[in-house]
């Protein structure tokens, strides 16, 4: 068989792959070709009710890293491949490099973007929080600075990523295209806009907003062993977003 015939084959392959309406996760769009890495308690629920597209996601738990999230493509596209075969010889499946390149090619062109909090807010929210395992009647403060060790362990669905920065790299690599700080997610929003050149137009509503969280204060809940112990624990965001107290 020909070169140019082969190429022609394989491109068509894979215009019926893209082709097919599935879904990977709440964190990812395909119609505006994003992903959106929502790390618990950094102001995700609005932004993800915006962006999610409906339908039966292979994984539907939405706080997922960026490095599981880059899994579940090509696990997306072997599913896809894995379809009923409609022909003999076969020729409408792609083969295994394929399926791996096209998985890696689709990832790499969604814009893919996070926010990211004040760890000592952060973890006050964690201590106050409404859903989850909830822990404000069963401790005081200080003894939740104490147990606490990583990002979502208070979440439903916990993962053992020890700081935000974890949810962001795929092991020692940065591949995130923008990450804003929530605390200045006026201005975010417009930089995702011009950024993704208007695809994503994301407005700047307050969902899931826990009233009695007191995160804004939360310099309340601090004293000196408290707020050096949390500055250990969450070392690395402090120090890479240059977060203060």
């Amino acid at each position: 068989m020909g070169f140019f015939k082969k190429f022609r084959q394989r491109k068509r392959r894979i215009k019926n792959f893209l082709s097919r309406k599935n879904l990977i996760n709440e964190s990812v769009n395909f119609s505006k070709k994003s992903i959106f890495v929502a790390i618990p308690k950094t102001g995700t629920t609005s932004v993800r009710r915006q962006l999610r597209e409906f339908g039966s996601p292979i994984i539907r738990q939405p706080h997922l890293s960026i490095a599981q999230i880059k899994k579940i493509f090509y696990v997306y596209v072997l599913k896809n491949n894995l379809s009923k075969n409609r022909q003999f010889p076969s020729k409408s499946i792609l083969e295994e490099k394929e399926v791996s390149e096209l998985a890696d090619k689709l990832f790499y062109s969604f814009f893919k973007f996070a926010g990211v909090r004040n760890p000592f807010s952060r973890v006050v929210s964690l201590y106050n929080r409404r859903e989850g395992n909830q822990h404000k009647n069963k401790m005081n403060f200080k003894q939740f600075c104490y147990k606490i060790n990583y990002s979502s362990d208070t979440c439903l669905h916990p993962t053992l990523h020890k700081n935000q920065l974890d949810w962001l790299m795929i092991g020692n690599k940065m591949v995130m295209d923008y990450i804003y700080k929530i605390e200045n997610f006026s201005s975010a929003i417009n930089q995702i806009y011009e950024r993704t050149e208007g695809r994503l137009k994301i407005k700047n509503i307050y969902s899931n907003v826990n009233p009695k969280s007191f995160s804004n204060n939360y310099h309340d809940y601090y004293d000196v062993e408290t707020k050096n112990l949390i500055y250990k624990k969450f070392q690395k965001d402090f120090e890479h977003f240059e977060y203060s107290y």
